[in-house]
């Protein structure tokens, strides 16, 4: 009997050091879990501040140069009309037909409020 008290002690012994490690374990998964979340998580917001920088940078670069497309074609325009009277009708009458072909009468009263 007492040796198989011993053997039970023994074997609860084991089971308790089992235990133990597979308790260490668990906890060492679970702060490398924590770990790999964080470096994540940083890494989500380090994105999404690097993309509002950039959408920023986009879009100035696109105003900027579609500020200077436009007024590239304003001086184009005016230098072409400068030649001559008849230069400068021809270009205004096509100028209104593409405008009434192209553009809606609401972009037409939007462009004359935005004018005034």
């Amino acid at each position: 009997m007492s040796t198989t008290r011993l053997s039970f002690g023994a074997v609860l012994g084991t089971v308790q050091s089992a235990a133990t490690t597979v308790t260490a374990t668990l906890d060492t998964v679970s702060t490398a879990v924590g770990m790999a979340t964080s470096f994540v998580s940083q890494a989500a917001d380090n994105q999404r501040l690097r993309q509002i920088a950039d959408k920023e940078d986009f879009i100035e670069a696109l105003i900027m140069e579609k500020a200077e497309q436009r007024a590239t074609a304003h001086l184009k325009a005016e230098k072409f009309c400068g030649k001559s009277t008849e230069h400068a009708k021809h270009y205004g009458e096509a100028y209104k037909r593409y405008e009434s072909l192209l553009r809606t009468p609401e972009d037409l009263e939007k462009m004359k409020a935005d004018a005034e």
